[in-house]
This record gives C-alpha cells, sequence and structure tokens, in this order.
C-alpha cells in the first residue's frame, strides 16, 4: 500500500471582537452608510458602462441565494433634484439593478434586502470629469472596450480635458487615445460590428489606420459575409485578407458604374475615340435599368434675388444627415444662382460646441463659378478643409459630414458644357 501524507488542515477561524480591532488598530469610524434600495436614485449618464440587462440577472440569482454581498458597497453622490438632496449611484450599477431586480422577484426572508451599504463621495470633489476618470477606473476588472473607452474619452475632450492629464490619470499612452480616436471618428455602421463582436476593437482600428473608416467598413462588412458563409460568426485577419483579395464589392461596383455613366452624359463624350466610344456603350448597355442612379441631366434653376443688403435670403440650402447628439445638419451648403452663368455659395457648420453660419452674398472678393456642382465642389473642398483641423476632426459629428462631403464630391456635374471644357483646356 503506498504510503500518504496527512493532508494539514488550516486551524480554525475564531472571530474577535471588530471595536476592539480597529481601536488597537488605531482606526476609526468609517463613511459607510446603509439606505434602503428604493432611496437610491440611478441616471445612465453617471455611469461608463451601459447596463448589462443579462448581468443584471446574473448577480440577482446570486444574492438571492446568497444575500448582498456587505463588502461591496455602492459609489454614490448626493444631487440636488427639484430642491431635494437625493443620493445617486454611479458606481456599481449593476450591483443596485440587481438588487432591486431580487427584491421585486421576491428573496428568502433571511436574505432580504432592506438596506445597501454605499459610500458618498464629497461634494467637492463631484463633477463630470471626476465621475468619468472614477467610472474607467474603477471598471478595470472588466475593462472598458476601446469604443467606450472612446466614448468617455471625447466626453472628457469637449469637457476641455487635455490629453496629457487623461493619459496620465487613466494611466494610458497618447497612442492608446489615437486609436481609441479612430475607433470612434469611424462610420456607425463599423461600430456595430464591433459592438456585435463580428469584429474585434484591435482589427478594426488596424483597418481603419490602414484604409480610413469608409473603406474600412466596406472591407470589413465584405468579410463578414464571407465569415457567415463559411459558418463563422467572427472576423478574422485570415478571412479578411481572403474577402479582400481582389473581389470588387457591390459598393464599388456601383461606384464603377456611376462613374461610368457619367462619362457617358458628358458634353465631350463624343469627341472620344471611337475604340473608347464604343467600350463605353457596350458596358453600359447590359445595365440599362441601373442608370440614372445618380441623375446626370441638365435642370433649369430658379434666379436668385438678393435683398436690400445684398444678402440672398432666398437660395437653395444642401444639409447633411442630422447628428444625433444635437438633432441638427453638422454642415450646410447654401447656393445662390444671380444669373445663368454665375454661381456663389456659403457654409454652415456645427460642431462639438462651435458653430459658424452664413448666407451668400454678392461682394468684390467673392469668387464665382460656372455651374452649380462647381460651386459644390469649391464648398466641399473649404468644409474638408475645416473637418480636418485637430480640434474638429474628433468631434461625433466629423464622420456624418465627412461621408456627406464624400458623396457630394463624386456627383457628376450635368451642367458642364462642350465649351467650358475647350475654355477649361486651354
Amino acid at each position: 500500500m503506498a504510503k500518504t501524507s496527512p493532508l494539514v488542515l488550516d486551524a480554525m477561524i475564531v472571530t474577535g471582537n471588530t471595536k476592539s480591532a480597529v481601536k488597537a488598530a488605531g482606526g476609526g469610524s468609517s463613511d459607510l452608510w446603509t439606505v434602503p434600495p428604493d432611496q437610491i436614485h440611478f441616471d445612465p449618464r453617471d455611469n461608463v458602462r451601459p447596463l448589462d440587462p443579462e448581468r443584471v440577472r446574473h448577480l440577482a440569482q446570486l444574492m438571492k441565494a446568497n444575500g448582498y454581498d456587505r463588502k461591496k458597497p455602492l459609489g454614490c453622490f448626493v444631487r440636488k433634484v427639484g430642491g431635494e438632496d437625493r443620493i445617486f449611484v454611479y458606481e456599481g450599477q449593476h450591483r443596485y439593478h440587481a438588487a432591486l431586480l431580487a427584491i421585486k422577484e421576491g428573496m428568502p426572508a433571511d436574505k432580504m434586502i432592506d438596506r445597501l451599504p454605499i459610500v458618498i463621495d464629497e461634494a467637492k470633489s463631484v463633477n463630470r470629469v471626476n465621475l468619468i476618470y472614477a467610472g474607467i477606473n474603477n471598471n478595470d476588472g472588466e475593462k472598458l472596450t476601446p469604443l467606450q473607452l472612446a466614448e468617455k474619452v471625447i466626453e472628457l475632450q469637449e469637457l476641455g480635458e487635455p490629453n496629457g492629464v487623461i493619459c496620465a490619470r487613466l494611466h494610458v499612452t497618447d497612442q492608446t487615445i489615437r486609436d481609441v480616436l479612430l475607433l470612434a471618428n469611424a462610420p456607425a455602421a463599423l461600430h456595430k460590428l464591433v459592438r456585435d463582436k463580428v469584429v474585434s476593437s484591435t482589427l478594426a482600428i488596424d483597418e481603419i489606420r490602414t484604409h480610413g473608416g469608409e473603406k474600412a467598413l466596406e472591407r470589413l462588412q465584405n468579410a463578414a459575409q464571407q465569415a457567415k458563409l463559411g459558418g463563422k460568426a467572427k472576423v478574422t485577419k485570415k478571412v479578411l485578407a481572403k474577402a479582400a483579395g481582389g473581389k470588387i464589392t457591390d459598393t464599388q461596383a456601383k461606384q464603377l458604374l456611376q462613374a461610368l455613366q457619367s462619362v457617358l452624359h458628358d458634353p465631350v463624350f463624343g469627341k472620344l475615340s471611337p475604340g473608347t466610344i464604343a467600350a463605353v456603350h457596350a458596358a453600359l448597355t447590359p445595365h440599362a435599368d441601373l442608370l440614372d442612379a445618380v441623375s446626370t441631366r441638365r435642370h433649369k434653376h430658379p434666379i436668385h434675388t438678393p435683398n436690400a443688403n445684398g444678402v440672398f435670403v432666398k437660395c437653395e440650402t444642401i444639409k447633411s444627415p442630422v447628428s444625433k447628439r444635437t438633432g441638427l445638419p453638422p454642415v450646410e451648403i447654401h447656393l445662390a444662382h444671380p444669373d445663368e452663368t454665375t454661381w456663389i455659395y456659403s457654409t454652415s457648420t456645427r460642431f462639438g460646441n462651435a458653430m459658424s453660419s452664413g448666407l451668400p452674398s454678392m461682394g468684390k472678393f467673392i469668387e464665382t463659378y460656372k455651374t452649380r456642382m462647381q460651386a459644390i465642389r469649391a464648398a466641399v473642398g473649404e468644409l474638408t478643409t475645416f473637418i480636418n483641423r485637430a480640434d474638429i476632426t474628433k468631434t461625433k459629428e466629423a464622420p456624418i459630414a465627412r461621408a456627406f462631403l464624400d458623396r457630394l464630391w463624386t456627383m457628376p456635374d450635368p451642367d458642364w458644357t462642350e465649351d467650358m471644357a475647350t475654355e477649361a483646356i486651354k
């Protein structure tokens, strides 16, 4: 029979007197309070992470079985609401909601939660910036995703926090800040791929850094389709490389078709070589039912008249899609058509807390354009330069405006004439 060693058990714990131990250690009274759960309030804006219902359900089941762990108090602060002092939770939102759910569904009598332990921050330390920092750092055990971190970094920047301070208080590098902001400024559809865990944040950031937001989205969406066809839920570098291996996507095909259609409708199309003309017709004829996705027909544009101050109050305005944050379009292009051969423009912008606006007006130094699209492209160029400014490109409105301007830039110019083309060549 094999010889065994006896199992050495730890000695039994003998509990002592708490007050005596704290006094002997030189301790003092704590700032721990206990408050009925229904007297604690919640505002999702005070918490850096969105509430996860599945985690709330999991914690509620644990509380039903074990009660609330008093060693884990909630982080709270006091806010004035309608003249009343109310307690709001900003750390431990999942435990707070789990306690409410467990109470609602019924708990064993010996596990009943009558009060929740809370620690209340000093009023002088409570502000939005400190709440964000505390929320991020206190979630370190379950790290924020890069996208969640980016949203908070942007909010801190909008509150006036310098990048150096953000890096120091979160113990992250400048590169981390740059990476998460790349992701934050990407198209919303790419954010959804990341949130749905179809694409990892790391892969998304690499793609954005290499190809830009719009192109990265196109590549990743195509790769996601390829992965799904192969029975896989996630996009890997291998799947991405295979999906991007020279195949033209639907989006690219549409862009090529529209570009070829613009060539067909160009006023100097007939002066191209016979072989080129034949090739364009051969390529477009089988797809005649798909043509005119973008109008290339000339329109009769109304003439605009300025007011007594020379301002075109009545003019055409092209608006970008609205921002969810403000409910307003980040950019607008105002077009005035004083006569048949003249167009002028002005722009309005709304980015973060900055705003500028102005209607077109004639003046000595105002540049004029011969077609509507020429004026639009000039406005697009001006706005693109503005958006590329360091303080603007990081705003939540920048991706919306950039995508809108990219679409305008690629539109054909149906008012471009053969005479204009001849003059331009000279």
